[in-house]
């Protein structure tokens, strides 16, 4: 039987406070969730996604019961956030994987909603299973940037689909036939904007276990930046199973508790001045003081000068009058200068993807005003075709995309976690080589209750289910090619 042999290792990064990130693997699921919606907030989506989607899934362990497990978690992260004011507009990434029975062979699905990824290694050969849901991806679709432009856009991590936004939620999925000695990478963002795709595929090469890959890929990205929160998944498919390694956790670097700066106010010391006659000479200034008080007034006009056309050069995104709008200058303003707006859109705050609301209201800083211009008609693409069909980014391993909606129906809630680095060991797994398949056909099941005990984080939880009854519809998505 083919089952996961995985890890988790997370790290809060160099720049964050805390970790919002949360990662998960057991020897049948693996998922990463990037949460988002502040200190608090993020961790508490993350956590309530990630022990929804195993909650549910040990109720209904095929590919229909994955994709409705992964709307349960969104339903979840909603209903929370609309019962808790201190938590409202939270939300979280979700990428999942599984190995579900169809007959009497074993396939592996994947789901994702959200810029959290999935990478497959066969052959040595990296593939991207799935695709970012993103303010900058949505761009390239529509032909206003292009691939190398949306790796280095500054708000490449503005999402356009995420959990815990709506009360439902349209759903990627992907199955694929296992294949022997293949190497499975769950990673949340943090990975991807600092390790390219060549970098990720030569530590999975070479690493000798999942766990040397994981932290592996958590040093690279520190060692690159660390700008954000970084979590990766990483599981080999066995086919032969050994004893299953009893769960356990790794940290890497420090216990997440920031440093604390007490700083204390110095006595003033008095001096004595005495004073003295001068001679009239001394009062007579130089022409060497003259000149270098010219001089210093010269510098100062420059500067001014450079400070006025640097402003004046710059645009940013925000908000005016409850629109979206453009405008001259720097978010705040900038010394005396006071942002201008050049352009005011249709398009008002209420119809801007929840997300995409706190970088609005920061300022979205941009290069030139076209680049502005393009930020405005991307928010308003997002708000009228949110659903837009995903392609399917695994062509060339012949997988079958599809792009579902599922009315979800378990909650779950747990406290958020400490900030910390920590691998969880899941079991081995295995399959065949990966072949053309057809797109998911999500239908309904009936399940008898199951138990499951599963670990996340270092933390061990056993849930007990009844039977539950999923319906789904399904849509086929096109294709797009896998990264390199």
């Amino acid at each position: 039987m083919t089952a996961f042999r995985g890890v988790t290792a997370t790290d809060a990064g160099r720049v964050r406070s805390s970790n919002q990130d949360l990662g998960l693997a057991t020897e049948e699921l693996l998922a990463v969730a990037d949460g988002m919606g502040g200190h608090v907030g993020g961790e508490i989506a993350a956590r309530v996604a990630l022990d929804t989607l195993r909650h549910a899934f040990g109720q209904h362990r095929d590919a229909t019961g994955l994709i409705a497990a992964t709307s349960d978690a969104n339903r979840a992260v909603f209903e929370l956030s609309e019962r808790e004011p201190q938590l409202h507009g939270m939300g979280t990434t979700l990428t999942a994987a599984a190995l579900v029975r169809v007959g009497r062979r074993q396939r592996l699905v994947l789901t994702n909603v959200g810029d959290s990824r999935a990478y497959l290694l066969t052959g040595g050969s990296l593939s991207q299973l799935t695709e970012d849901h993103s303010l900058v991806e949505e761009m390239v679709r529509h032909g206003e940037l292009t691939a190398e432009e949306a790796a280095v856009h500054p708000h490449r991590h503005v999402l356009t689909r995420a959990l815990g936004i709506d009360r439902s939620v349209t759903v990627d999925s992907w199955e694929l036939d296992p294949s022997p000695g293949s190497r499975l990478l769950l990673c949340s963002d943090g990975l991807t904007n600092e390790v390219n795709d060549r970098e990720i595929a030569a530590v999975l090469a070479t690493a000798t276990d999942p766990a040397a890959a994981a932290a592996q890929l958590v040093a690279l990205a520190l060692d690159h930046g660390g700008s954000d929160n970084v979590t990766v998944v990483v599981a080999d498919l066995d086919s032969a199973l050994p004893d299953p390694p009893g769960p356990e956790s790794r940290s890497r670097g420090g216990t997440g508790e920031r440093g604390a700066h007490d700083y204390g106010a110095g006595a003033g010391a008095q001096a004595r001045v005495e004073r003295r006659r001068r001679d009239p000479a001394d009062r007579v200034l130089s022409v060497r003081v003259v000149l270098f008080v010219l001089a210093f007034v010269g510098v100062l006009g420059g500067a001014a000068g450079v400070v006025g056309w640097y402003v004046k050069a710059s645009y940013f995104v925000g908000i005016h009058d409850g629109h979206v709008t453009v405008f001259r200058g720097r978010p705040g303003g900038f010394l005396w200068f006071a942002p201008e707006v050049v352009y005011e859109s249709q398009l008002t705050v209420a119809q801007v993807f929840p997300p995409n609301i706190p970088p609005l209201r920061s300022g979205m800083l941009e290069p030139s005003l076209a680049v502005a211009q393009q930020i405005v008609t991307a928010l308003g693409n997002v708000h009228h075709a949110l659903a837009l069909p995903s392609v399917d980014t695994s062509s060339a391993l012949g997988l079958a995309g599809t792009t579902t909606t599922v009315a979800p129906t378990t909650t779950t809630t747990t406290a958020p976690k400490h900030r910390s680095t920590t691998t969880t060991t899941g079991a081995p797994r295995g399959g065949s080589a990966p072949t053309p398949v057809n797109a998911l056909q999500p239908s309904g099941g009936t399940t008898t209750p199951t138990a499951t005990t599963t670990t996340v984080a270092g933390t061990t939880s056993t849930a007990t289910t009844s039977t539950a009854t999923t319906s789904t519809t399904t849509t086929a998505a096109p294709q797009a090619p896998p990264a390199t």
